[in-house]
């Protein structure tokens, strides 16, 4: 292997698109040497909807990536989201034979391949497999069964699955840009990875991941991914709740929530205004802080009302010591932890 080499993120969301180029040194660190961002336009709720203006913000993230890094690229690995993604838990088996019965790397591969494919419908494609535990014979809860004698190995795996048009228009998108498509990741999974402790993941987590279409899910417990789901819902709907309750412009109402924003009990007794542009030729409107507060506020408690019942109808709600960690757009909102 050479000294390092260059891997690139591609992160195409509902209101921007990201891009990260890094280098793996021979120490295995990661070193970023460039980002860009352009706005999406292109997208709905994780989706695209506009492949045009799709291959605009990938171009334009990419190349200011490119030139903050100063070298060009050809290949990304692109996260994978939206309300497309589901998940289910499947179980698989694999019998190991007499002259080869100590679990190895290709035992285990098999038997995660195997549960990978279970009950996958023709318009869908697997994202993820993710093995919760694996069992060796009638000994369950094995973590890592390699090294041990069996008869037969099984795992309890949770697999992701994503709609095949959105995951090929996903990959068309990055072609038109002049680019290819090296690996896909699913992005609960590298925000987690990202954002999260490994005695986080051990002792049980959820991470809330609040993006602009939509909000992530993931549950881990045993420094495994338990749970995953997406909820339909993000930062923009907030932004889109500002815009219609105080009677301002889209980017008026988006600008006044990242610089203004406010879910914490004491803005319902803030009385101060702040002037923005309005619609009669950006004629300056006197904004109520608490006014905008009411409005977020409301969003969010139905925001995290959503999550809880999806922690809860997960059934992993009362084992997660290390509570929830939010990250995403969304996140940013002051006082949403007291929330």
């Amino acid at each position: 292997m050479s000294r390092n080499y260059t891997i690139v993120g591609l992160d195409v969301g509902t209101t921007k698109t990201f891009a990260v180029i890094g280098q793996k040194q021979r120490s295995g660190t990661l070193h970023i040497i460039g980002m860009g961002t352009a706005p999406s336009y292109g997208l709905k709720g994780g989706q695209i909807v506009d492949v045009v203006l799709t291959v605009k913000a990938i171009d334009e993230a990419v190349h200011a990536a490119e030139n903050a890094a100063r070298l060009r690229v050809s290949n990304v690995v692109a996260g994978i989201a939206g309300g497309h993604l589901q998940s289910h838990s499947e179980r698989a088996d694999v019998r190991l034979s007499a002259n080869e019965n100590e679990v190895t790397d290709q035992h285990i591969n098999a038997v995660v391949r195997s549960a990978a494919m279970l009950s996958l419908p023709e318009d869908r494609d697997v994202v993820a497999v993710i093995p919760k535990m694996f069992a060796v014979d009638h000994l369950r809860d094995v973590p890592d069964p390699r090294g041990l004698v069996a008869r037969q190995l099984s795992v309890d795996a949770h697999v992701i699955t994503g709609a095949t048009n959105a995951i090929t228009n996903l990959e068309r998108c990055v072609e038109q840009a002049g680019l290819k498509t090296q690996g896909t990741v699913l992005q609960p999974l590298a925000s987690a990875y990202a954002c999260l402790t490994p005695e986080q993941r051990r002792e049980g987590v959820v991470l809330i991941d609040i993006g602009g279409g939509t909000t992530d899910i993931a549950i881990f417990l045993d420094d495994a991914c338990w749970h995953i789901a997406v909820i339909p819902f993000g930062g923009s709907m907030v932004t889109a709740d500002i815009a219609r309750g105080l009677r301002l412009p889209i980017k008026v109402a988006e600008a006044l929530k990242i610089q203004h924003g406010r879910v914490d009990p004491w803005i319902k007794h803030d009385e101060s205004t702040v002037e923005v542009p309005g619609f009669d030729h950006g004629a300056p409107v006197a904004v109520r802080r608490r006014d905008l507060g009411e409005v977020i506020t409301a969003r969010m408690e139905e925001l995290m009302g959503l999550v809880r019942n999806e922690v809860t109808n997960s059934g992993h709600f009362d084992v997660l010591p290390a509570g929830a960690v939010i990250t995403g757009g969304g996140s940013r909102i002051a006082g949403l932890s007291t929330l």
